[in-house]
């Protein structure tokens, strides 16, 4: 797919859509879930800042597999 700033929506079997996201290509990218037709952070900086290595850890997973399933090229 290419570089880009937004994934695809990826609809996890947890029932909740996600999406990665960056607002330029310089930038690191974040993690998002879509409530009620709002998207809205995840936590990722928050994770790393409390040092939440298992939720650290389930969003880097599905992260990639986000990339994975979008073809993301970083």
């Amino acid at each position: 797919m290419g570089l880009q700033l937004i994934s695809a929506d990826f609809l996890h079997e947890d029932g909740i859509t996600y999406r990665i996201r960056r607002d330029t290509l310089e930038q690191d990218f974040t993690i998002d879930e879509k409530r009620d037709g709002d998207w809205l952070d995840c936590g990722l900086d928050q994770a790393v800042k409390d040092l939440n290595f298992a939720e650290f850890k389930r969003l880097g997973l599905l992260i990639k597999r986000i990339m994975d399933a979008d073809q993301w090229i970083a």
